[in-house]
This record gives C-alpha cells, structure tokens and sequence, in this order.
C-alpha cells in the first residue's frame, strides 16, 4: 500500500477528526437533551416535528404547543428537523439533535474548504483552515453563521450558509461532471434550512447560473428541480406573509458594529496581501463571489430598508466574504512566490515548537480540553510526518489552525454546557419536580414570569420545553415572528414579571400594571399562571382572580377561570384585507398601513373598552349572528387538537370567539368562517350544536404540490431526452 497515494484523503480525515474533538464528539454520543441560548427551546419544535410530522409522511402542519396555536414549518423550514428525524430512526432524540448540529458545522467548514481549495489538494489544508477560522468566530453570537450562533440555537442559518457555498462552488466548476444539477439541489436546501441565506445567496447563484456554459436542455432541467424541491415552501411562505408578526428589531448603524475589533487583523491582513498581487488579479477578487458578499452584505447593513430582516443577519456573510478574500489572496500570493520551502524539517520542528506553547497556554485556560490539546497535536505531528510538509500553504494553514484554535475563549465552557445537556444541571430536579406537578392537573394553557436567572436550568427560554415534558401548552415560545399572537403575549406577559423581555418594537407595554396583565390572561385563555420572583408572587396571592394550586419551589403555580371558546358580545369594527403587495409591505419593511390588522387590533388590545375587530367586510350580512344580549353560553366537549378543534354549543347559528391562532387552513364544517378577530383569534358562526373546525391543506398547496411534481416530471423527460440524444 502506497501511503502517499491517499495523503490528501488521511490528511482530511484527521483535520474533520481535530474538529469533531474539539466539537466535543464525546459528548454528542451521551444521551442529553442540548441546551443554551435558543437551542434549549428549538428541541420542541423539532420534536413536533419528528413525532407528529414525519411519522405521519407530512412536512408541515399546526402546532398548538406555543402563542396559542401556530403554523408549524410555514415560515421555518424543515431540512434541519429532517436530518434529526433521519438520525432518530437509530439514535435517541437528543443525541440525533445533535448529530444534527455538529454535522451542519462540519459541513460549513467543509463548504468554505472547497471554495478556498477549488480541488487543489495542496490547498486543502488552507481551505480547512479558512473554514475553521469562520467556524470559531466569537465577535459574534446570535446572527448566526459559526459556531457560537450555532449553540445559540442558529443551526439552520449554518445550514443554510454552507448549502449556498456548495451551490456557488459547483456552479464555478463546469469541468465537474453534473455540478448544475448538484448546484441546484444545495440552492435549494439553502432556501429549505433558513430564507434569510438565501435571499443572499440567489441573486448570485442567477448570476453563475446565466453564465454557466452547457445546453438549455440541461439548465431547464437543474431549475425545474430548484422549483420541484422549493416552490411548494417559498410560495406557501410569501402568499401568507399577512400572518406573521413584524419584530421590528432596531437596526446597527455603526461601522464598528459591522467590522468587529477580532475582524481588523483579516481586513490589515487583505489590505497587505493586495500590494502583492498584479492589478488583474486585484480585478478578479473584486469581481467574485468573496466580493459580492463583502459589498451586498455591506450595503444591506446601513442601506437596506428597515424591517424584519434585521442588517445584523449580514454579518456573517461580510465576515464570510473576507475570510474567503484573504485566503484566496494568500493562495495568489504564495503560488506567485512559487518555490518549495527550503529545510522545511527544520521549519516544522520550529512550527511544532510554537504549536506546543501556544496549546500548552490553551490547555491551561481550558483545563476540561485537555483531550482535544493531546489530540490535536497528535493528529498535527501524524500530517506533518507521514505527508511530508514541503510547500508554504501547508506550513500556513497549520499555523492558522494553531491560532485559531488556540485564542478561542468562551466556546469550550459553551460546548460542554449546551452539550452536557439540561439533565447535568445542578438545579435541574426543580423543573423535574415542577413538571411531574403540572401533569396531575388538567391540561391548559400556561402563562409564566419570564427571568434572566432562569439561565441555571439551561436556558432562560427552560420553560418553552412545558409542552415537550407535560400535557400543556407554553403561550410562550419560539418563532415569533410566525405567529400573529407573538405581540398580543409579550403585551400580557409585560405586566406580568419583574424583567420582562419586551422582545417585539413598537408595542405599548403595560409594564408593572398586573391587573390589566391578568385581564388580557383572560383574553388569551390562559389557565395557569407560574411565578418566579417573590414580588410577582405576591402580587398573585393577592389577586381575587388567581387561586393558588400548588408550589414547587421556587416556582408557584396559580390557576385562572377563562374560557376556550365564548360568544362575541362586543361591537365589531369590519376590516378590509389589505392587497397582497401591501401586506408584504407591511410584513417585510416598517411601512405602517392605515388599515394594516395588526396596528388596529393592537391598539383595540390594549383600550378598556370591548370592541373587536374582525376581517371580513361581509359580517353585514350576518349582522343578526351577533346580538347576544342576556345568553349564557354552555359549552361542552371541548377538543382543541393539533388539527382538529370540537365542541357542542347550545347556541348555534351566533358567532363564537375560539381562543386559537387564526389561519387560512383552518375550515368549519357547517357554517360561517372562521375570520380573523382581535387578537388574531378565530371566529365562526356554526350551523348545528356540534361544531367541527379542521386544518386542512389550502387549495394553493394542493396546486403547488401538483406544481412541484410537474416540474419533476418534465426535469426527468428533458433529461432522459438528453441522454437518448447522447447514445
């Protein structure tokens, strides 16, 4: 066996083994639950949709575990949860959840390697350098993108990141053999992991792909894949865009907040190199895809308009952009310089010298690391023995993967505590004890004081998981913006803690007037309200509309008499739709509508008064449904499932509040409705005491899944034709 044949293939083989040590692989095999940031909440959803999705062969679907019911993977794309349901057919939960998460890194780092390497083996080290240099980024934690967005909870950015590198790196490598059609699939798993990428990614990719030199027959037939794996998501996420909450985050307007302090090296280091290199090189880096980054992400940041796609999203991608610049400059420069290094033995004895300290000091700031130190260096010594370092971006790419990995800070401690999962926290038996508690009341929905310190479970978002660990629903939880209840709960929630979050802009809070927060509980159907500080807890014992249940220390738990489902006994205020184009105005962009649902029936939240808005103009005709004067409603055999919702009303034929997110798939059987009522609830008039209202597919989805399988059909003709024409 010749070992030198496969240098390039065991060389690649220990640098993705050094990685997935320092990703701590030890701890991904260990049954856990992951936390930390946002992650220690995403296990809900992913679970929903393990569990009620994918075992029953569907991709999208309701979810009533979060703000009062929403749409499950509408508006959050499902390629991540399908991996962890794909893992999950051999592995428990937790440990396919993170499986998930290491090799979506994994994968990022290998995406950036084939961009830097463009197939040169002896760039392929460079390459995984660059890739890892853009992993361990710590300037920034929640954008998303590297590793520390990642274990925020930001995986299906990093996801969706990588698949649009692949994509551009097959579209500028025609001298691979179907690298269109591998170009097309990994643009469109960009699109199926997160939108936000995407949008970044696909004027480009449009671009490469016009210039991409083969057959029509072959280019219609890569897109009709793109539209066949893609349109059934992204036209079902833009035709309901009325349905989503607009966060209005606040954007950056600072330089400083852009190029970040850790940054200034990579900028001095191209702004050096750049001296070295001919002016129609300089053209040609300018003119690239590392380019294009730098100056869409650039200009985006302090021009692009204000809204829900907030400018601190395209940080990664200029950081991205000129991680990719200085290698690709760095890969110029030494190939102008063009020699082998000379006694390079002796260099690489003092490089290992270097490497030694440099890990040494790293070992003792992160003493739990010590495996990945041993390791590591183990791994570096079998390369530079057995392959032989002869040429300077080898001897390069080591010392930047020594300095990378050795200046990191706070990622280890954030690894082993999002890994180790919620079960090694030493105040985890609290939350046990909390749960095994809720489940021998009956099944509501929950209402809890929200807190910073409720970090030493996991996360602050640890009650989020009421849905995954008990028979009840959290009003609380993630995907904000997908659900057109986000604002009305945050509103509520405001009077109702001591630190609330306030996480949505432009709302009026009602912070510290708990009555008021207590009257909209009841707006919102809430059953169960958990305190956590003291001072909220006094003021729940005192109040006549809570009755206190149980404690489980430090939390207590207070029941409230609401209601499901009541009639509408207030005046109504119709509203007109607004045109699709104006509700992507309204949704995207911060341009306020007159007659835009969600500032109307904000404010109506929040007045004393009981008027209601609801959405459709046509109520004049059923005008007579809503004179409920002196009726006592009973309701009984309540079900509110996750696609179904029944009851018995003794009084049909009179329009009913359901306490349920709205959403155009929901359909009754047997009457009117349901329209859109504040706050974002569902109204219907029945026509017969059982009532039966359904989330059924819309007839846009059933014509987009009829769509997508067209564009398949035709995709496989055109290319059975070309292969025919070939023989």
């Amino acid at each position: 066996m010749n070992l030198k044949s496969y240098s390039t293939t065991i060389a690649n083989a220990i640098l993705f083994s050094i990685l997935l040590i320092f990703l701590r692989i030890d701890l991904v095999f260990t049954e856990s639950l992951p936390t930390g940031g946002d992650m220690g909440a995403h296990i809900v959803p992913t679970k929903f949709f393990v569990s009620e999705l994918f075992s029953n062969f569907k991709i999208s679907g309701w979810s009533n575990d979060w703000f009062a019911g929403y749409p499950a993977y509408y508006f959050y794309f499902p390629f991540p949860p399908f991996i962890v349901a794909i893992f999950g057919l051999i592995f428990p939960y937790g440990i396919s959840y993170k499986i998930m998460v290491v090799l979506g890194l994994c994968l990022l780092v290998l995406s950036i390697q084939k961009l830097v390497s463009k197939e040169n083996s002896n760039n392929l080290y460079l390459g995984f350098a660059a890739g890892l240099l853009f992993l361990l980024t710590e300037s920034f934690t929640i954008f998303g993108g590297n590793l520390a967005s990642s274990l925020a909870g930001q995986y299906s950015f990093t996801y969706s990141v990588a698949f649009g590198n692949l994509s551009i790196y097959f579209l500028t490598r025609s001298n691979l053999k179907n690298s269109l059609f591998y170009s097309s699939i990994f643009i469109s798993f960009c699109i199926l992991s997160h939108v936000i990428p995407f949008i970044i990614f696909f004027p480009i990719y449009i671009v490469y792909f016009l210039k991409y030199k083969t057959e029509n027959i072959r280019k219609s037939a890569s897109f009709l894949i793109f539209l066949f794996l893609t349109s059934r998501f992204s036209i079902s996420l833009f035709s309901n865009l009325e349905y989503t909450t607009n966060m209005t985050y606040s954007p950056y307007k600072n330089i400083s907040d852009l190029i970040k302090p850790d940054i200034l090296p990579l900028l001095l280091l191209s702004l050096a190199l750049f001296v070295f290199l001919p002016r129609h090189q300089l053209f040609e880096n300018v003119f690239s895809f590392h380019g294009y980054l730098i100056f869409i992400s650039f200009l985006l940041f302090f021009y692009a308009p204000e809204g829900a796609l907030w400018n601190g999203r395209v940080v990664p991608f200029f950081i991205l952009g000129l991680v990719l610049l200085v290698f690709n400059l760095l890969l110029e420069v030494i190939n102008l310089i063009s020699f082998k290094v000379q006694g390079h033995t002796f260099l690489s004895l003092i490089y290992l010298v270097v490497a030694f300290y440099l890990l040494f000091n790293y070992h003792r700031r992160w003493n739990e690391q010590y495996e990945v130190t041993v390791l590591f260096i183990i791994g570096l010594f079998l390369i530079l023995c057995f392959l032989n370092i002869s040429k300077l971006n080898q001897l390069f790419s080591f010392l930047f993967i020594t300095l990378t990995i050795s200046t990191v800070s706070f990622l280890p401690h954030w690894l082993n505590w999002n890994f180790t999962g919620y079960e090694t926290k030493s105040d985890w038996n609290e939350i046990s004890s909390l749960y095994v508690e809720l489940n021998k009341v009956s099944p509501g929905r929950i209402m809890w004081e929200p807190n910073p310190n409720l970090n030493k479970y996991g996360t602050p978002m640890v009650l989020m998981t009421i849905p995954m660990f008990t028979d009840h629903e959290s009003l609380e939880g993630l995907y904000f913006d997908s659900s057109i209840t986000t604002p009305y709960h945050f509103v509520a929630v405001s009077g109702l803690a001591e630190r609330p979050s306030n996480p949505v802009g432009g709302l009026s809070y009602i912070n510290g007037d708990f009555e008021k927060g207590i009257r909209y509980m009841k707006e919102l159907g809430v059953d169960y309200f958990i305190t956590y500080t003291d001072s909220i807890d006094d003021k729940a014992t005192r109040s006549s509309d809570l009755e206190l249940l149980f404690e489980s220390s430090p939390f207590k738990v207070f029941k409230l008499e609401s209601s499901k489902v009541e009639l509408v006994t207030s005046d109504l205020i119709s509203f007109s739709q607004p045109s699709f184009y104006e509700r992507i105005s309204s949704s995207v962009f911060k341009n306020t509508l007159e007659k835009s649902f969600f500032n109307q029936s904000m404010n109506e939240f929040q007045k004393e008064n009981n008027i209601r808005i609801i959405d459709k103009s046509s109520l004049d005709n059923i005008s007579n449904k809503i004179d409920t004067e002196g009726i006592k409603l009973n309701i009984t055999d309540l079900k509110i499932e996750n696609d179904k919702i029944r009851f018995t009303t003794d009084y049909p034929d009179k329009m009913h509040l359901i306490k349920v997110s709205y959403f155009p798939n929901w359909t009754i059987q047997n009457g009117d409705g349901p329209y859109r009522i504040t706050p974002s609830f569902m109204a219907v008039v029945p026509y017969t005491n059982d009532v039966e209202i359904t989330f059924e597919k819309t007839n846009l989805e059933h014509y987009l899944f009829i769509f997508s399988f067209l564009c398949l059909a035709i995709s496989i003709l055109l290319i059975f034709f070309r292969m025919k024409k070939d023989a």
